[in-house]
């Protein structure tokens, strides 16, 4: 009985013996838990440190001053288109409604010019369309090619004008000085010229389909069939 009882006790030492050795041998080498975390961290940091400071600053820098310089480039080269657009401003603003002006295609339309003192002004092929230039002084004017489109010329002074071309299809003449002018191939359709002075004008190739006349005077006035008309000549006639 006491040799069963020494033999089990035995084999308890025995087997505790066993286990501690495997925990020492455990221990000396490191352990596997242990020696996981201290590699681990090592390994997987150097390069998540590494990547991200060498790939990611310097190119985002590059890029941005680059957008940058473009930026001010694109900038500097707007300014600089404004520039030629000042011109036609400056032209603008030295066509001036004064004696022996220059206002060569000019814009006047609708324009409201009556009184206006401005003998021998160039205002060839300027659109003066529906303007109004009663009681203007536009003696030795040169309207060639000039649009008077429904304009008023009511006691306008024309004397000695050139109005070659001139566009005044139902224009309103009342009482105008026309005398000496050149009407060469004008255009006075549906026209209305009343108590207009017409001595010595020249009409050849007029176009004056609708035109009305009323008690204008034609003395040496050359006819829109290059006749010469002297109605009003002697005492004066309705044309």
């Amino acid at each position: 009985m006491r040799s069963s009882e020494a033999r089990g006790t035995r084999g308890r030492w025995f087997l505790l013996a066993a286990v501690l050795a495997i925990v020492a041998v455990s221990a000396a080498c490191g352990g596997g838990d242990g020696g996981e975390d201290v590699v681990d961290p090592t390994t997987t940091a150097a390069p998540a440190d590494t990547t991200p400071s060498d790939t990611g600053d310097e190119p985002l820098s590059t890029t941005t001053s680059s957008t940058s310089t473009t930026e001010a480039t694109t900038t500097t080269e707007a300014v600089e288109d404004e520039d030629p657009d000042e011109g036609p401003d400056v032209d603008e603003q030295e066509c001036a409604l004064v004696p022996n002006g220059s206002c060569s295609g000019a814009d006047f339309s609708g324009q409201d010019l009556a009184g206006a003192v401005i003998p021998g002004i160039d205002l060839t092929f300027a659109n003066l369309e529906g303007a109004i230039l009663d009681g203007a002084l536009m003696v030795g004017a040169d309207l060639t090619g000039a649009n008077l489109a429904g304009a008023s010329l009511s006691n306008t002074n024309l004397a000695g004008a050139t109005l070659t071309e001139v566009r005044a299809p139902a224009a309103v003449f009342f009482h105008t000085d026309l005398s000496h002018t050149d009407l060469t191939r004008s255009d006075l359709t549906a026209a209305m010229m009343v108590e207009v002075d017409l001595k010595s004008a020249n009409l050849t190739g007029a176009r004056m389909d609708g035109f009305i006349d009323r008690r204008s005077f034609w003395c040496s006035t050359i006819g829109s069939n290059g006749t010469l008309r002297n109605d009003s000549c002697q005492g004066g006639s309705d044309g």
